[in-house]
């Protein structure tokens, strides 16, 4: 009888290694993968209204995440914010919400690692689907913009930094009746405001050095006033 009592402890102990052995090599995966995946990653896509998109992706080791999509036109990129998590066999959730928009909604995308590289899981990106490589992140460059302004104010840059000009403005070659007014909350250099007028601009949009503390990522120079006209 006390043989028979062994036998079946030592398989029960047996049984209970084979059933916990593999979720500690999982976990063991998911948090190596978890190490490997952090850095910048960019892909190419066509667009219908636009020359294109490039989208990056970026993934820190703190878990923050960022998306930008640039539709390689005279407006400012989409700029996603959130996190990323590791799932089991090499997946990613990245949870974001879209800066700027007023829109808490977080978009849920999940990604399968596929070598150095990370491919998109879901629907949202056609048939062709997304492909994100992993590559070196390049540097900030000068942007070309088309910026609508119907209004200057000024804006508070915080305590101790005093007040600088903004303006309402929309971004692109068309203003449409029913557009959405934002706010650039920075100075466009070199430009005059005259009140109870719309302006059309080309305005080079120029990244400061990220060193510089207390200031907006970029600053903005006028190119040239395409249009000027009376206010409706």
């Amino acid at each position: 009888m006390k043989k028979l009592q062994l036998f079946l402890l030592a398989g029960a102990c047996s049984l209970a290694a084979c059933q916990n052995a593999p979720k500690t090599a999982v976990t063991t995966d998911s948090a190596q993968a978890a190490v490997n995946a952090d850095g910048y990653y960019e892909a190419s896509l066509a667009a219908a209204s636009s020359p294109g998109r490039l989208i990056g992706l970026t993934l820190k080791t703190t878990n923050d995440a960022e998306m930008t999509t640039d539709y390689l036109n005279n407006t400012p990129e989409i700029v996603q914010m959130g996190n990323w998590s590791p799932l089991d066999s090499g997946k990613y959730l990245i949870t974001l919400v879209t800066v700027g928009s007023g829109n808490p909604q977080k978009d849920s995308l999940i990604f399968k690692q596929d070598g150095n590289d990370l491919r998109y899981i879901g629907d949202d990106y056609g048939s062709d689907g997304l492909t994100l490589i992993k590559k070196e992140k390049p540097a900030p460059t000068t942007k070309e913009l088309i910026i609508w302004v119907k209004n200057e104010t000024e804006c508070d840059r915080g305590p101790g930094f005093g007040k600088t000009k903004c303006y309402d403005v929309v971004y692109g070659d068309k203003l449409l009746p029913d557009a959405k007014w934002d706010r650039l909350s920075e100075p466009i250099d070199s430009f005059s405001y005259e009140k109870g007028n719309i302006y059309k601009l080309k305005v080079n949009r120029i990244p400061r050095d990220p060193r510089i503390q207390d200031v907006g990522a970029y600053e903005y120079k006028l190119a040239e006033v395409i249009s000027k006209e009376k206010a409706k």
